[in-house]
């Protein structure tokens, strides 16, 4: 799976509401993804980039400091099987870390620098995507939202390392009450425009095509009954990404254990 994370939003939720205060979290999350119907039909009929539903465990963790913050994750997908004959059946291993390093403040909007690295591998494939550039952190009410463009590398199996662009993304969300209950709402997105010519192929039913740009990205609900307890369901997309051109969509069912 790309990175990618969900759970990116939710966790940098907290930092949104301690901008300027130390903090620490960690969790652990188990996490079902599948895709629609239409999405395996496609990918499994494409030359590469083949989806099917897994199973994932996740360690996710996180600190905001005076410098900035940093976040990490470390997922294991396909932990209870590992069938390398089969395609997207082989186990799993993707791992991404965000730092963010204060630089300013312009009209008392932040900058930040803004950096990350999310690398995933498994049986005869590796894929790294490293990114470089300028953030913020903005708040609208209840609202918060924490831009960032940077410039783009990419290092893939069977490729090497080469420049890939551009990627602008951002996470978002806002806490909300109803029937007595905390809950959240979240977003990540990330935006790849301007792709290398390396990295532009993706696959299709029959063949492949060249896009330039791709999406990725998802939209969760986190209930937060207990300081412990967060139950997620997440919406899952990408657009020409992934390996795959054109849409793709998956369910993410999530439960996580908060330390």
């Amino acid at each position: 799976m790309n990175t990618r994370k969900s759970l990116l939003a939710l966790s940098l939720l907290a930092a949104s509401t301690l901008a300027h205060a130390d903090y620490t979290f960690s969790n652990v999350s188990f996490n079902q993804l599948n895709w629609s119907d239409s999405t395996l039909e496609k990918t499994q009929a494409a030359p590469f980039g083949a989806k099917r539903n897994f199973q994932y465990l996740e360690a996710e963790g996180g600190m905001g400091r005076s410098w900035g913050d940093l976040y990490g994750f470390f997922d294991l997908e396909n932990w209870n099987r590992n069938d390398k004959e089969m395609p997207a059946g082989d186990r799993r291993y993707t791992t991404k870390v965000v730092a963010r390093f204060n630089i300013t403040d312009v009209g008392g909007v932040p900058v930040k620098l803004y950096t990350h690295v999310y690398d995933t591998r498994g049986y005869n494939f590796f894929d790294q995507n490293r990114v470089l550039g300028l953030g913020t952190d903005l708040s609208f009410g209840k609202v918060w939202f924490k831009p960032f463009l940077g410039m783009h590398q990419e290092l893939k199996w069977q490729t090497g390392a080469h420049r890939n662009g551009w990627m602008a993304g951002y996470v978002a969300g806002f806490d909300f009450t109803a029937f007595g209950q905390p809950f959240a709402v979240t977003q990540w997105h990330e935006t790849e425009f301007d792709r290398s010519d390396y990295f532009t192929t993706v696959a299709q039913p029959g063949g492949t095509v060249q896009k330039r740009t791709g999406q990725n990205g998802a939209v969760s609900l986190w209930w937060n009954p207990t300081k412990s307890f967060t139950a997620g369901l997440q919406y899952r997309y990408a657009v020409n990404k992934l390996g795959i051109a054109g849409n793709e969509n998956a369910m993410i069912y999530t439960v996580k254990y908060n330390f």
